[in-house]
């Protein structure tokens, strides 16, 4: 499995409180079957910025200490960006971290409440720029919760979908579970993430059964890997390969 989507850098944003609870939660990413997993510490959300070289430096620290313990699972780099005005400029002047570093994903945070023609102009300006935006846990977006079928219009405009492994179970509410199983019913999930953070359960296991039941092995084995999988495949940046070599 790919887990797109976690906290577990130490000490950046509200993910792992030191480098011990980090190891803790790569042990439990590996004990569940999760191969890869991306570090993608809040950016640019009004409380923590944390900036492209700060998570690069962590999320090699963070590798080379797996290595050194022996755990095969792999972390790469990432940020969970906040959509704002500044968003497209910001990735224009090269602040804003890429999934892998890759130059290909970007993992964007929706704000609560927000107007669908911007967040539509913000996708395809994104696209123009051969960057594929991937709308973070949004089944737990207040408006898409309640109108789930707001993502078809950004599907359309280029952007793909990651749901949070814990929501599928519940652990978000009725109305995130609703809206997630909703998604995944609509054939709109790209990929899963577990958002993980001190004080919640590491669901990525019990989410593929959970997959599994809603919509079959060849579309959870889709989302939980073969989807994802397109984000590991491109290395075309020369500091993305220099970042594997060092990591890896």
């Amino acid at each position: 499995m790919i887990d797109t989507h976690s906290h577990i850098l130490a000490e950046l944003d509200d993910g792992a409180r030191d480098f011990s609870e980090s190891l803790a939660f790569m042990e439990t990413a590996a004990s569940q079957g999760v191969e890869t997993i991306f570090v993608t510490p809040h950016a640019c959300d009004g409380v923590f910025n944390c900036i492209k070289d700060q998570i690069l430096d962590a999320c090699l620290n963070l590798a080379m200490a797996l290595k050194e313990n022996g755990c095969k699972t792999r972390v790469l780099p990432g940020a969970e960006i906040r959509v704002n005005h500044d968003l497209v400029a910001e990735y224009d002047k090269g602040s804003l971290l890429t999934l892998n570093n890759a130059g290909t994903h970007l993992l964007i945070e929706l704000p609560a409440m927000f107007m669908t023609p911007a967040i539509s102009r913000v996708i395809r300006q994104l696209k123009d720029r051969g960057v594929t935006p991937i709308i973070a846990h949004a089944e737990r977006n207040p408006m898409i919760m309640t109108t789930p079928g707001i993502v078809t219009e950004f599907v359309y405009q280029g952007a793909v979908i990651q749901i949070t492994a814990g929501s599928l179970l519940g652990d978000f509410g009725k109305f995130s579970k609703k809206a997630a199983r909703d998604l995944v019913s609509m054939d709109q999930v790209f990929c899963l993430g577990s958002d993980i953070h001190p004080g919640r359960k590491y669901r990525m296991a019990d989410a593929k059964k959970c997959l599994i039941k809603l919509a079959g092995r060849s579309k959870a084995f889709a989302i939980i890997n073969e989807n994802p999988s397109a984000i590991l495949e491109d290395l075309g940046f020369s500091d993305t390969k220099l970042f594997m070599k060092k990591a890896y």
